[in-house]
């Protein structure tokens, strides 16, 4: 060590110099066959997290027969938890709202009720399907209502007895959203 270095320095560096004998052995016996383990040449294989695998995705909206489909790049979170700030929420449906908003511009005029709003969330991780699974499509639904029903108060278009709704989740690498509309 350096003879400038005070006594606390060369404690502190004592102190976090870790020597593990055993740095470089097994500590499960889950990470391959037992004759891998004694070879110390053999690399272990890690084990990733197993997501579908789809297509690289295209955002827009697709018209079909009868049909609309929405792929958006926006993340439906679970709005139930309010662990994050007031304002990342309010920026988040701000941003919400506005996607669904652009991407039902030039073809609300078609969609007839009654329809069926299928919500699809792509996301890396998977939420309750029960009870957080729609609350994280809240603003999400909301906006898509009021753009197809015209009543743009806050919250009450969703509770025409026109739409039937359709939750779904599928784990994927990315955050995205998936909202097809049938009639």
């Amino acid at each position: 060590m350096p003879p400038q270095w005070t006594r606390w320095q060369i404690r502190n560096v004592r102190r976090f110099e870790i020597a593990n004998p055993i740095a470089d052995s097994l500590i499960s016996n889950s990470l391959g066959s037992p004759i891998a383990q004694r070879d110390s040449n053999v690399k272990r294989v890690r084990r990733s997290k197993i997501i579908d695998s789809e297509p690289p995705v295209e955002f827009g909206t697709f018209i079909g027969d009868r049909q609309i489909t929405l792929i958006l790049d926006i993340k439906a979170a679970n709005e139930a938890n309010h662990a994050e700030p007031w304002r990342k929420r309010h920026a988040r449906h701000k941003g919400q709202k506005k996607a669904i908003f652009v991407a039902l511009l030039n073809c609300k005029e078609i969609i007839k009720l009654p329809c069926t709003l299928r919500f699809t969330r792509y996301a890396p991780k998977t939420l309750d399907a029960h009870d957080n699974l729609p609350m994280s499509f809240k603003w999400i639904c909301d906006q898509t209502c009021a753009e197809l029903t015209g009543d743009l108060r806050p919250g009450l278009a969703d509770g025409n007895k026109g739409f039937t709704f359709q939750y779904d989740q599928v784990k994927f690498k990315k955050y995205y959203v998936k909202i097809e509309i049938s009639w």
